[in-house]
């Protein structure tokens, strides 16, 4: 998949700092990184007329590292440079799968498919709270998203 030439244009979902889906190997004392999600703007826009995401439907989440040292900052973080980002592909027309992930470095313009079957397809279709996507996590479309399937993630997660 080649990098969308148009990533500063696409809608913002929701950010997290030091967010992880295991539990933590050991602590480093800092906060983690930060996670942006973002949508590219036709499928947003598709998403909010029909409730549903459109087939080809991208979300980009961009790891950033944090930073407390940065210009005239004495207190708590701010993002720094980023790492590295990820786009996911839900398109169900994809069967049997309908959700792809591709991996890029924070310089790449072409990112890389993980294989079939892969760990983050296997974890959002389970865990995601609406068409295989973490939405529960994205305070821009969360009051859109079915409220049974939203109870059932956050009860599954125990997150309120």
């Amino acid at each position: 998949l080649l990098k969308p030439a148009d990533l500063e244009q696409w809608v913002f979902l929701g950010t997290s700092l030091g967010m992880g889906y295991n539990q933590p190997q050991s602590s480093s004392g800092g906060p983690g990184q930060f996670q942006v999600v973002l949508m590219e703007p036709s499928a947003y826009k598709y998403f909010i007329e029909t409730g549903h995401y459109a087939p080809g439907s991208m979300f980009l989440l961009s790891f950033y590292d944090a930073d407390q040292k940065r210009s005239i900052n004495k207190a708590g973080f701010v993002q720094s440079n980023l790492t590295n980002y990820e786009i996911h592909l839900v398109d169900p027309r994809r069967a049997p799968e309908s959700h792809a992930f591709y991996v890029f470095d924070a310089q790449d313009t072409q990112g890389n498919a993980l294989p079939k079957g892969n760990a983050c397809v296997t974890c959002h279709v389970g865990h995601g709270a609406f068409e295989g996507t973490f939405a529960q996590f994205y305070p821009t479309i969360r009051d859109r998203i079915p409220k049974d399937a939203l109870e059932r993630a956050l009860k599954d997660h125990d997150i309120r």
